[in-house]
């Protein structure tokens, strides 16, 4: 047996090396939330599970991994970030919350079950990522379709099937007619499990008669 101190070093050191290998992988793949901050991540959680170790009779350790948790899950919806439909940053902010996880078992001397759960992580941040590339996911769209016309329910059937022709399926469509302004204006919720060519989409529908306007995002 070591002593603590050298007991609490080791284990320092182990959590530094693991959340190395998952913040080199997020390092690699250029997230600002890298190399730095993973061994940062582990090596606290770690340091506050042999801290409690000292104080077992003043400190409960599951309010202790509690908090740890708490104050990760700030620090991942840090690492998230929203631009207009785009999300990025979750499998960084999900690795975030690994490590600090990671921390507190090397915190409690289980060795070999951290180094299994680091190459468990490695195996879905690798061989998967490739995997979920070579997956065609469902792409969701949202087309808006302006005309000067009242004839909503022509142009409607008209815009569904040169969408449906392009490979997209309609899953709801809204209609709005202006009586005033002999106006109308449809709004079609679409998804495709492959890549739509929007510009050619685009040009069908503008060529339809009274078409003014078409709004793809």
């Amino acid at each position: 047996m070591l002593p603590f101190e050298l007991e609490a070093l080791l284990r320092l050191l182990v959590a530094g090396g693991l959340g190395a290998v998952i913040g080199l992988e997020r390092q690699i793949h250029g997230r600002p939330a890298g190399l730095r901050t993973h061994i940062l991540v582990c090596m606290g959680a770690t340091l506050v599970m042999i801290a409690v170790q000292g104080m077992v009779e003043w400190v409960d350790p599951g309010r202790a991994v509690a908090g740890i948790v708490t104050g990760i899950g700030f620090l991942g919806a840090g690492a998230i970030i929203k631009a207009r439909d785009i999300v990025r940053g979750l499998t960084t902010a999900a690795c975030i919350w690994f490590v600090a996880a990671l921390g507190v078992i090397i915190g409690q001397g289980q060795y070999v079950l951290g180094a299994a759960a680091t190459a468990l992580a490695l195996f879905v941040l690798v061989p998967l990522d490739w995997l979920t590339h070579h997956i065609s996911a469902l792409s969701y769209y949202v087309v808006t379709i302006r005309a000067q016309t009242r004839q909503a329910k022509t142009l409607a059937t008209e815009s569904a099937a040169i969408l449906l022709e392009a490979g997209l399926r309609v899953l709801s469509d809204e209609q709005r007619v202006d009586k005033h302004r002999d106006r109308t204006t449809l709004v079609f919720h679409l998804h495709a499990r492959a890549k739509c060519d929007s510009s050619e989409t685009i040009e069908k529908l503008l060529a339809l008669p009274d078409v003014s306007e078409v709004h793809w995002k």
